[in-house]
């Protein structure tokens, strides 16, 4: 079996005769024989090699060499076609060893390997994703040596082109680092190729992820005039797409999201099935494509070819590729929550947490509405049933989606119409390739009866072939390995086992590593999973980090763990079974220390960052971790973010585990250092779920102070899904919680959410009366700051039941509360605060103190990074703009305001606040209504 995707290895490939043979094309024609440069003929013998690697292992007719070799202008073809086999001959003679050209029926071809080819080996890169050191495989202008103008008019500038698109990815990838190195190489890029959108954009969102918006802005009005002039048309989509995140003050994301896993290395056999699902996309062009079953057992290798397949085809989709595992089989963990992936996908596709939609139905909608517009691949992997599926299944006829699972959701097939592709194990013929593969054929054929008991004990399961062939790497004959793994499948042999086979495999593997690394395999059995981190193996193992490193990489090697690109290890399925198998053997206190350790890392790690985002908020976990916990310190608000953001499913996971084990401070700690994050970021039903096990969990400790807060992270969480009545009753809890402790600071704060979830009924009185019941307690309270937000929640109140004197008298208090602490930008009372004032002004027609107001709400919104803050902020500020008659400078907030809300995905929010924007633009003379 041919291999689809070449291993990208040294350029180190031995021809028959020994000799280490390497062809460079992405510069000046070289080739080198065991290192050494071939002196390759000038001329007619130039032209014809670089036609012929070019278009490696192709055939290349006579008559397409003589015109390329004589430029359209032939001798007689009889002459001709002599004269090309003098070319050849001296050209083959010149190579010597070096030799691929190869005769075939009515013209030549070069005949080489993957790896001898730099352009090989640079495409193969690229559909890894790895864009950097695909880069670095070209030496400077393509066949700058070779004369030719029908080569150069013809071939070059399509290789031109795939250099240019790989920097384009590569810069993407590199937007999400330090971004500020980027900007010299990127004015560069642009003055090379100043029509090129991508680099304009990517110029934009690098200048304002180096805190320069002005300067981005002005890229943009450039790049605008640039194209106005040059091509007479507007900016594109990625621009304009730059340009609202700009706007916006949000932190950008990669405008086209690639997120499938790198393809498995060594990739073969599998044909017939790759050819099923290219016919079924080329036989319905213009229609969605749902193969429902790639189905088939653990283990056969279901992700390894929706990877493979998606990589091939992803070019095809321009808007990007999606890809979530949904883990509807692990033993550990739930399944994902389709509803969450939705929210993760729409967060990819660029949109702000703030705007994504609280209710399931307006979720659904919004991302249906989202792919409606884009052509996307979308891979949804290790499903577990239809109806997880369902919600995710996209809008629009340009998507396709490939679904992987164990069953074969035939209801898909029955009612969306999905294509079942079924997946049975490798064939000996295909199990032998890909052993060979491995270890190479010389191997093979010096052991067959070996290779044959090896492949039958593994079952035709890639998994397990991957990790003998892992084994056999080391060198060891290949029939004492199969003299090994039958003893040890004699040893587990369970006849009401189906599974023993391949967990015999596993075992036999383990047997091969280093007492630590077998003991980190067996404590890897009580992680929640999906993924880990080295620091937090190290803590479950007590382990050093450099010990933990070496560990690891030893699974890695024997093909017990993977790592990813993104450096963070996983399992698959069968092995995190077998881990937790060996785990559940363990003494009780071995398990009870080690999940002691995981615990404290992801608790302290959780509360490190939670410290980051919240201000004001005393600390809840103030003991140190257990002995023989590793933390990385989280030093600013964008490491928390991003920290927080890598371990999300873990951390809800531990907190379902825990929850399981009775680890009850831990649940509800932890939940409550998550709230901050999964509320930002809309991630509701998790936050809903997680707070109901913190609550249970703090009830079962008699922990008032804890259960007052877990009562007010629900109330938090159903306002924000606009369930005001379960709310009132969680903050009424919570309020008689917080009693038996006499915290005034913890009553007000809940008072506050209390009279917010009125206010948003409409209920003003009664938002003022729940204030005023503990405005005596706490107006003179030391701590300055939650001294304002009461001010500032007290004097709106006063403001919706018309007492504007007494409000305004309010919130200047609270604004001089505000002034007195040290404030880190992470919360949102000074901005409300400041609107609250503006808002006063206005109604007293003090239009200038108004607009001095709204404009520094706007600035800490801005901050914030809060997209649908920034909207409301312009549209307020323009308001008062209006009023105050400065229509221009009204005209410019609208306008930004709509261009943000246009960049939302949300539909309902953008249709409410476009009508409101519209109407106030007509008043300020900017558009009709």
């Amino acid at each position: 079996m041919s291999r689809q995707l070449p291993a990208v290895r040294s350029p180190a490939h031995l021809d028959s005769r020994g000799v280490t043979v390497e062809y460079r094309v992405l510069g000046p024609l070289q080739v080198l024989a065991d290192g050494e440069p071939v002196v390759v003929p000038a001329g007619r013998g130039r032209v014809l090699l670089a036609t012929l690697l070019l278009r490696a292992n192709e055939f290349v007719s006579v008559d397409e060499l003589v015109d390329r070799l004589w430029e359209g202008a032939p001798p007689a073809a009889d002459r001709a076609h002599k004269t090309l086999q003098t070319v050849v001959l001296r050209l083959r003679q010149a190579l010597g060893a070096a030799n691929c050209v190869r005769t075939v029926s009515g013209g030549y071809t070069a005949r080489v390997e993957a790896d001898q080819l730099d352009l090989t080996r640079f495409r193969a890169l690229v559909e890894r994703g790895e864009f950097r050191a695909a880069l670095e495989l070209w030496r400077g202008p393509v066949l700058a040596d070779v004369v030719s103008e029908a080569l150069h008019r013809d071939d070059v500038p399509p290789l031109l082109e795939e250099q240019v698109v790989a920097l384009e990815r590569r810069i993407d990838q590199d937007l999400t680092r330090d971004t500020d190195v980027l900007v010299p190489e990127l004015r560069s890029l642009i003055r090379k190729h100043p029509l090129r959108e991508t680099f304009w954009a990517q110029l934009m969102l690098a200048l304002h992820r180096s805190n320069q918006q002005a300067e981005a802005l002005a890229v943009y009005e450039e790049v605008r005039a640039h194209l106005a002039d040059e091509l007479g048309v507007d900016p594109g989509r990625r621009l304009r797409d730059a340009h609202r995140q700009v706007l916006g003050g949000e932190a950008p994301a990669g405008a086209v999201p690639r997120q499938l896993p790198a393809g498995v290395p060594h990739f073969v056999g599998r044909e017939r099935e790759l050819a099923r699902l290219s016919e079924m996309m080329d036989t319905r062009p213009g229609e969605p494509v749902l193969i429902s079953a790639i189905n088939g057992i653990g283990g056969v290798g279901k992700t390894a070819l929706a990877v493979q397949w998606a990589h091939r085809q992803a070019e095809r989709f321009p808007d990007g590729q999606l890809y979530v595992n949904l883990r509807g089989f692990d033993v550990q963990a739930e399944p994902v929550d389709p509803f969450s992936v939705a929210r993760d996908f729409l967060a990819a596709l660029g949109m702000n947490p703030g705007e994504v939609p609280k209710s399931d139905d307006a979720l659904v909608a919004a991302y249906r509405s989202a792919l409606a517009k884009r052509r996307m691949l979308l891979l949804l992997d290790n499903a577990r049933d239809v109806d997880q599926v369902r919600p995710l299944l996209p809008g629009g006829a340009a998507n396709l989606v490939l679904i992987t699972s164990r069953n074969r959701l035939s209801g898909l097939v029955a009612r969306e119409g999905a294509q079942p592709v079924a997946l049975d194990v490798l064939d000996e013929p295909q199990a032998v390739a890909l052993l060979t593969e491995r270890f190479g054929a010389d191997r093979i054929a010096a052991e067959p009866e070996a290779v044959r008991r090896l492949v039958e004990r593994c079952a035709g399961l890639p998994l397990a072939l991957g990790i003998v062939a892992a084994r056999a790497a080391y060198g060891d004959s290949l029939t004492a390995l199969a003299d090994e793994l039958d003893e040890e499948r004699l040893d587990a042999l369970d006849l009401d086992d189906p599974t023993t086979g391949i967990r015999a495999v596993f075992s036999w593997s383990l047997r091969s590593v280093s007492d630590t690394a077998a003991g980190v395999f067996v404590l890897l059995g009580l992680h929640p999973g999906p993924d880990f981190t080295a620091i937090a193996v190290a803590s479950l193992a007590a382990l050093p980090m450099t010990q933990a490193r070496r560990a690891l990489t030893e699974l890695v090697g024997g093909n017990l763990v993977h790592l990813g690109e993104d450096g963070r290890y996983t399992q698959h399925d069968l092995l995190r079974d077998y881990a937790a198998e060996r785990a559940a053997a363990l003494p009780a206190g071995v398990r009870a220390d080690a999940l002691r350790r995981m615990f404290d890392h992801y608790l302290h790690s959780a509360h490190a960052c939670w410290q980051q985002l919240s201000f004001n908020i005393p600390p809840t976990v103030t003991g140190p971790p257990a002995p023989g916990v590793l933390l990385d310190p989280v030093r600013d608000v964008d490491t928390a973010w991003t920290r927080f953001e890598a371990e999300r499913w873990v951390l809800l996971s531990a907190v379902e585990r825990a929850a399981e084990l009775g680890a009850d401070d831990f649940v509800w700690r932890v939940m409550h250092a998550l709230h901050g994050f999964l509320s930002r970021q809309g991630h509701q039903r998790e936050a809903e779920h997680g707070h109901r096990l913190g609550l249970a969990a703090a009830q079962r400790l008699g922990d008032f102070d804890a259960q007052s807060i877990m009562h007010r992270r629900l109330a938090a969480t159903y306002i924000n899904s606009v369930r005001h009545d379960t709310a009132e009753f969680h903050l009424r809890e919570a309020i008689r919680c917080a009693r038996p402790g006499g915290d005034v600071l913890a009553e007000a704060h809940l008072r506050r959410g209390l009279a917010f979830s009125f206010d948003k009924q409409g209920r003003y009185a009664e938002a003022l009366d729940v204030l005023a019941e503990v405005h005596p307690r706490i107006e003179d309270h030391h701590d300055s700051y939650e001294v304002g937000r009461h001010l500032a929640a007290f004097g709106r109140a006063h403001l919706r039941v018309g007492d504007g004197a007494r409000a305004l008298e309010l919130c200047l208090r609270a604004a001089e509360k505000f002034a007195e602490t040290e404030f880190n930008g992470q919360d949102e009372g000074p901005s409300a605060n400041q609107e609250n004032l503006g808002e006063v002004y206005l109604a007293l027609g003090r239009h200038a103190e108004a607009i001095a107001s709204y404009e520094r709400a706007l600035v800490g919104w801005r901050e914030m990074r809060s997209a649908s803050n920034v909207a409301d902020g312009l549209i307020l500020l323009g308001t008062a703009l209006i009023a105050a008659g400065d229509t221009r400078r009204a005209r410019e907030c609208l306008t930004e305001a709509r261009q943000i809300i246009e960049g939302a995905l949300d539909v309902e929010f953008e249709l409410h606040q476009l009508d409101r924007v519209r109407d106030l633009l007509a008043q300020a003379g900017g558009e009709a209504r």
